[in-house]
């Protein structure tokens, strides 16, 4: 009798293992035929049976299913499952965790995966297209939930939030960017700019700031917001205490004597600024923000004494205006080294080749001043006319 109970239950659990393996055949049947509920139904307890459960056919199968509901353009069947594209991308990724690469269904695993993902990409970009903007939202929102490691989807829904005025959701999408560790400076930028002006949030924008100067030390235009967004605080003053105190940590670091630099800038007190950049250079000759800060010192001073020249009537200008005048020239040579080490370090940097251009106009240096012109052409730095 024992043993008789041992073979029936033996024969039990060998026709609920075929009874499982002919459930996935259905449920792909169902699915071709577009039962696709009944398809679901009959594909779930295959995913759990001991018997299908580490197939990779099976999931396989899964994700299929789950990918025809969700790309399905009627709204019946996708009602099915609201998260089909979730599962599918899910059981798609089962399959090539089951099985090897190279093997059959792993291929088809990843074939299928790309497109459905392609499926969800491309509909956010139709919706596009046709200036639905709440409807690409949306779209790219989805595809984020089926690959959220995937850096592309915010991006491309952060841009559609900002058509649509939608500055959290923009903030918030670009933050999943930075969460993923991927820091593009033109997000940073639109970050701290909606932060700053749209939602008035200042002090989180400078938050943003300071990461941005972390990520990209180099560039200038994050450290003048970052005191565009200091005066509108009032805080400069305490920004000036505090990097006095953090020069006394550290003498020898270039960037904090030019940031100081900015920051007495920003208060007018030019001379004081020019005292900042010189240490900074004196400590790093290439320090590329006081460099081109210091030439910009010397263009303006040069501009106000010209300015005097300008403002000569005939006979005044007769007997000193070319006196003035070369005083002016000798401010504006100043800053040519300067822009030329900037250059030296950096060839194509806009800033310094724009300046350095104007500074050969007003010295009328004109030959140079075309040479510098036909590089920032060359460039695509000025547009041709």
């Amino acid at each position: 009798m024992k043993n008789l109970m041992m073979v029936a239950l033996a024969m039990t659990v060998s026709v609920m293992a075929f009874a499982q393996g002919k459930n996935v055949t259905k449920a792909e049947n169902a699915m071709k035929a577009e039962n696709f509920s009944e398809a679901v139904q009959l594909i779930e307890p295959a995913t759990t049976h001991e018997k299908t459960k580490d197939k990779g056919r099976t999931w396989y199968v899964r994700g299929q299913i789950y990918s025809k509901i969700a790309l399905s353009p009627d709204p019946a069947t996708q009602s099915i499952d609201p998260e089909a594209a979730k599962k599918a991308v899910e059981s798609f990724d089962k399959v090539k965790e089951l099985e090897k690469e190279g093997t059959n269904y792993y291929m088809l695993a990843d074939l299928a995966k790309g497109q459905l993902l392609a499926a969800k990409m491309n509909k956010g970009v139709e919706a596009y297209q046709n200036d639905d903007y709440e409807a690409a939202l949306e779209a790219f929102k989805e595809y984020t939930e089926v690959a959220p490691d995937d850096t592309t989807g915010y991006i491309y829904a952060a841009i559609m939030a900002g058509q649509l005025e939608k500055y959290d959701e923009v903030v918030e999408l670009y933050q999943k960017v930075f969460d993923l560790g991927y820091y593009p400076k033109d997000a940073l930028n639109v970050v701290i700019y909606y932060l700053n002006n749209q939602l008035d949030q200042p002090e989180k924008a400078l938050e943003y700031v300071k990461l941005a100067e972390e990520k990209y030390p180099d560039d200038l235009s994050f450290r003048k917001t970052e005191i565009d967004i200091l005066v509108k605080l009032n805080k400069v003053d305490d920004a000036i205490k505090n990097l006095q105190g953090l020069i006394e940590k550290e003498p020898d670091n270039a960037m904090l004597y030019s940031f100081l630099g900015l920051m007495y800038d920003a208060k007018g007190e030019t001379e004081k600024a020019m005292e900042q950049y010189k240490k900074a250079l004196e400590i790093n000759p290439n320090d590329k923000s006081s460099l081109i800060n210091l030439a910009v010192f010397y263009i303006n001073r040069g501009d106000e004494i010209n300015k005097k020249a300008i403002e000569m009537d005939v006979a005044t200008y007769n007997k000193k205006g070319a006196a003035i005048e070369a005083q002016a020239k000798e401010e504006w040579a100043k800053a040519v080294p300067l822009l030329e080490k900037v250059l030296e370090n950096e060839p194509e940097d806009a800033l310094a080749l724009q300046n350095l251009q104007a500074v050969y106009v007003k010295m009328k240096e004109m030959a140079k001043a075309q040479e510098i012109l036909n590089k920032r052409k060359e460039l695509g730095l000025v547009e041709e006319q």
